[in-house]
């Protein structure tokens, strides 16, 4: 065990902790704090499925990313890598989104030619220096996609690769 850190055992105290710091936080939104609350009520029941609950929980702590954090030390390792996974997925249709709209108008061929670099990227045929060159130079002048792109490809180059082909 030398080397390896073994997270305490949460407690209920832990819980009831957590619970306060939401419901101060939320203290001028009481309908947040009441939902929260639902969707574990929910969990409990087994009315609810835990993804859903990730995911509105999400969305009810949006820039409270203290609370996610400790939300997510109370998640199940499973419900942990399918909330990871899930962001991935949304981190990838909003890119590529942005880049259809931006470039719909502009110049149909940008997201054309990007398929193209992900897709030799995926077949061996391009580095992910290259890639990241490339990209560059396609997305020229729209410096908001460059960082949203190499921001997503930059840490796991080929299962990005093959997300961003898929939408």
């Amino acid at each position: 065990m030398v080397g390896r850190r073994v997270s305490p055992a949460l407690t209920v105290e832990d819980a009831h902790s957590y619970l306060n710091t939401v419901k101060e936080t939320f203290h001028d939104q009481p309908t947040k704090y009441v939902e929260f609350i639902k969707l574990l009520n929910g969990v409990r029941e087994h009315r609810v499925d835990k993804d859903s609950v990730v995911a509105r929980v999400e969305e009810l702590m949006k820039g409270h990313h203290d609370l996610l954090l400790g939300f997510n030390v109370f998640l199940s390792p499973e419900a942990k890598k399918a909330a990871r996974t899930k962001k991935k997925l949304d981190a990838a249709k909003d890119f590529m989104n942005n880049l259809k709209t931006r470039f719909q108008r502009l110049d149909t061929h940008v997201v054309g030619e990007f398929r193209g670099i992900m897709k030799m990227y995926k077949e061996g045929k391009m580095s992910v220096k290259k890639v990241r060159e490339e990209v560059i130079d396609v997305l020229f002048y729209h410096e908001d996609l460059i960082e949203d792109f190499l921001r997503f490809f930059e840490k796991k180059p080929v299962a990005s690769a093959s997300l961003l082909l898929q939408l």
